[in-house]
């Protein structure tokens, strides 16, 4: 069921709605001043916008629908695009941090079908993840911080660069692909 909001009669429609993207940010609220308040009075009659230029901020800005436009239809394909790359690479990164935590279970026995479980329990651990994993985790995390806007703007001149810890990986990687060979055709070749 869709929510439906009622305007009361003698007020005019607002031209926009909640959620909708404008140039100056997205619509979180709407206030309406009536003819014949102070605040119409002192202000204007009509609907103000409460917008978010950015959601990670608190700082909210006030507008009324003169002063808005809504983003064209590129521009939101492109906004949202840019959030949904924004979150996959999030997504990413956690499914990383979530294959390297160790995996405990925990499960109960009984000594007989009809008896409720034991008190003790037996603990079985699932293996850490395996090298490779951590190193493409790092990677993309290094990766994500050399084109962070936020990176791209300090002047940070260290003796050891993203690009320097990016190589140590790869010489890390390849070393564990070359031992991996070896093992491999030492099994093959005794």
């Amino acid at each position: 069921m869709e929510t439906t909001i009622s305007i009361t009669k003698g007020w005019q429609y607002p031209r926009f709605t909640f959620g909708q993207r404008t140039e100056r940010g997205q619509i979180i609220g709407l206030k309406y001043y009536a003819e014949g308040t102070y605040l119409a009075e002192e202000y204007g009659t009509g609907w103000r916008y409460i917008l978010l230029p950015d959601k990670n901020r608190e700082d909210e800005e006030h507008c009324i629908e003169d002063e808005l436009e809504l983003l064209t239809p590129q521009e939101l394909r492109t906004q949202i695009q840019a959030e949904i790359d924004s979150y996959s690479r999030l997504l990413e990164l956690l499914k990383s941090e979530l294959r390297a935590i160790p995996i405990t279970v925990a499960t109960a026995k009984s000594t007989a079908e009809n008896e409720k479980p034991s008190e003790k329990k037996q603990q079985f651990s699932i293996s850490e993840p395996n090298l490779h994993s951590l190193i493409d985790a790092a990677q993309f995390i290094l990766k994500e911080i050399a084109k962070h806007p936020d990176f791209l703007t300090l002047e940070y001149q260290p003796d050891l660069t993203v690009g320097d810890a990016q190589t140590a990986l790869d010489y890390l990687q390849s070393g564990l692909e070359d031992i991996q060979k070896f093992d491999i055709t030492s099994n093959i070749f005794p």
